[in-house]
């Protein structure tokens, strides 16, 4: 883009983060996870001498059936997808018991899971230079983990919570992302107009296209999976997180 093209451009007033692989490495720590579970899973149902392969590999699969798929943000649920594990493998566990036992497990694994998260090198450097300069609103939207206060506990054990002037689960749309309803809720809540909005993800068809379509100016954060892949309704491409305050810079 030119600077011409810069110069027919509102000025940004308010950037809204996607987390998972964008602010912070989630994959690796999420991977680590699956397989503790699927170790936990291994050795209370001994008995039925499983392979925690075998289970790692049924998990993902319930996993990605759901991810993206399904709008519902309680589909998200970490303890759904346990049940519908030991229910899969025919393991004998009914009722109460499953649902307390799932449960149980899901607190296990965000237990698990959460002290692991590593932020990217220049998170805290972007959120801090873009707080302290007093002329953004910074907001994040970001999909369920089942229940609300999961993700808002993470977001807080990471200390990101007072960075966020807007923070958005899907919980509150009732629909996951990518559905429109999450970036209309945002502009209802912030009084933003759509133009002066930014939205950065690191998946381009969930966090960004909606998004434009709206009106944001899109930014793929590629820090996760570098890639050489370009896409036609993504603004700009950076490949760590920290570049954005030199984009917002020729940007204003």
């Amino acid at each position: 883009m030119g600077l011409f093209d810069f110069m027919k451009k509102k000025c940004i007033r308010l950037i809204c983060f996607d987390l998972d692989n964008t602010l912070y490495d989630y994959s690796s720590a999420e991977a680590e996870a699956e397989v503790h579970i699927a170790g936990i899973i291994k050795e209370k149902f001994s008995k039925d001498k499983l392979d925690q392969e075998v289970i790692l590999r049924i998990f993902n699969e319930i996993k990605h059936h759901h991810m993206h798929h399904d709008l519902e943000p309680e589909k998200f649920s970490r303890s759904l997808w346990i049940r519908e594990v030991i229910e899969h493998l025919g393991l004998k566990m009914t009722g109460k018991i499953l649902d307390n036992y799932s449960k149980t497990l899901e607190r296990k694994y965000w237990d698990f899971l959460t002290p692991k998260i590593q932020l990217f090198p220049d998170t805290l450097y972007t959120l801090n230079s873009l707080k302290i300069s007093s002329r953004y609103k910074i907001a994040c939207i970001t999909d369920s983990d089942g229940a609300k206060e999961i993700k808002i506990d993470r977001i807080r054990a990471l200390g990101l919570d007072k960075y966020f002037d807007f923070i958005i689960t899907t919980d509150d749309t009732k629909k996951n992302k990518p559905s429109v309803e999450n970036w209309e809720y945002l502009l209802k809540m912030s009084g933003q107009k759509v133009q002066e909005c930014m939205m950065v993800g690191d998946h381009p068809e969930v966090d960004l296209l909606n998004a434009k379509k709206l009106g944001f100016v899109t930014v793929w954060s590629k820090e996760h999976i570098p890639t050489t892949i370009h896409i036609k309704y993504v603004d700009y491409e950076i490949t760590g997180i920290g570049q954005l305050i030199g984009l917002l810079k020729r940007y204003n």
